[in-house]
């Protein structure tokens, strides 16, 4: 199961690929992509726990998009 984050700004095509290559560093993490014209977050985490992922997509997105915010939008199927 996966989960969308909102993106409180678009990101340009480079803070999406940053974005999406630290996030892919993170071990927990399965699959992350950017869609919906850059302001929306989808990730899916190996084990199900999203509490620490997540705790470091925020301070990724703050850091590589000049303070970019995420909210918890909806979840989805992987």
């Amino acid at each position: 199961m996966g989960r969308y984050y909102r993106i409180s700004k678009k990101l340009t095509e480079d803070e999406s690929r940053e974005v999406q290559r630290e996030m892919r560093e993170i071990a927990d993490v399965e699959d992350v992509s950017i869609k919906e014209d850059e302001r929306m977050l989808f990730v899916v985490t190996k084990d199900g726990q999203f509490s620490d992922v997540m705790s470091r997509a925020v301070n990724i997105c703050s850091r590589v998009a000049n303070g970019a915010e995420l909210s918890f939008t909806r979840f989805a199927e992987a």
